[in-house]
């Protein structure tokens, strides 16, 4: 019965979104397709915290790097969307390897102040190389055309073509991490979390799969990045700072962790909340951080977390 529900409501949101151009405005439509790219953010978070039991406080290093690679593959290469996409991926699937590399054979808050340090390595080489990077005045981009086979679709100057596309590649990586999730090794994932030592203790190497995860994890981040440059036409260093790794932590805890559309609904109320409140309140960032307090304090299952937990004792 739930997961009847969970589909019809699953469809219901993407009907919506598919046909929200039809109805919204440019600014609405501008709006939501910046949350969906950052909604892929909060998916890739979430399985390495939620799933696998990780807490990166660092993971902003992915979602920069995909930002950058993507722009700069464009601006110096004349890299096409999709091989730039792809690059966005990959480069950021390796330095989560060598991140990860040595982060997952820490636990607990060793683990923690092991992605931060990399994390602010990276941020302050974006300084160091600000003729590269662009620094805090960043990168502007124009987005390339989208080939497809003898068809070219504008995506710079057309923001219902990057909507549909966004749409598109963020629902698909949603179809692949719930099927990742539903598999042996995602099962493998949550006996890590649940219980490394006795999931060791059975013959698994977990080193292995944390590392997996953390890849898995890093590379999609990136694309993520990625799809918010196509989006906005603009990267800086301010994608790889730490508060956007705060940011996606406060998304995922509030929404509710380990459930995949929970953090996605983490990014939805707080990117509009930014956007709507930053205009009337300046300490903006105070509320959050009290909201923040009050869910690790009162809800710390998360809001679908806790409307999962009704559910389950109505039908008892």
């Amino acid at each position: 019965m739930m997961t009847r529900r969970f589909w019809f409501l699953f469809f219901l949101v993407f009907l919506i979104l598919l046909s929200l151009p039809l109805w919204g405005s440019s600014f609405y439509m501008f709006l939501v397709t910046e949350i969906i790219a950052l909604s892929l953010f909060a998916m890739s978070f979430d399985l390495i915290y939620g799933f696998t039991g990780m807490l990166s406080l660092g993971h902003a290093t992915f979602f920069g790097t995909g930002s950058y690679i993507f722009t700069l593959s464009i601006l110096h290469w004349q890299s096409n969307l999709w091989v730039s996409l792809l690059l966005a991926i990959i480069g950021s699937a390796i330095i989560a390897w060598v991140i990860g590399f040595f982060a997952v054979r820490a636990r607990g808050t060793n683990f923690i102040v092991i992605t931060i340090i990399f994390s602010l390595v990276i941020f302050y080489l974006s300084f160091y190389y600000k003729s590269i990077t662009g620094g805090d005045d960043g990168l502007p981009l124009k987005v390339p055309d989208l080939g497809l086979g003898f068809l070219s679709i504008s995506i710079h100057d057309n923001p219902m073509a990057n909507y549909y596309l966004v749409l598109a590649i963020v629902s698909l990586c949603y179809l692949f991490y719930w099927r990742l999730i539903a598999s042996p090794m995602g099962r493998l994932f949550l006996a890590i979390k649940s219980n490394e030592e006795r999931t060791q203790y059975i013959g698994f190497n977990t080193l292995k799969y944390r590392l997996i995860s953390f890849v898995i994890s890093g590379a999609f981040s990136g694309l993520s990045g990625a799809l918010y440059s196509m989006t906005t036409h603009y990267t800086n260093n301010k994608l790889l700072h730490w508060t956007t790794s705060v940011d996606v932590v406060v998304w995922t805890i509030v929404g509710g962790a380990g459930t995949l559309i929970g953090p996605i609904m983490g990014a939805w109320i707080f990117t509009f909340f930014r956007e709507f409140i930053s205009f009337h309140f300046k300490q903006y960032p105070i509320v959050i951080g009290m909201v923040l307090i009050f869910f690790i304090i009162f809800v710390p299952q998360g809001i679908l977390g806790y409307l999962l937990g009704l559910i389950r004792r109505e039908r008892k």
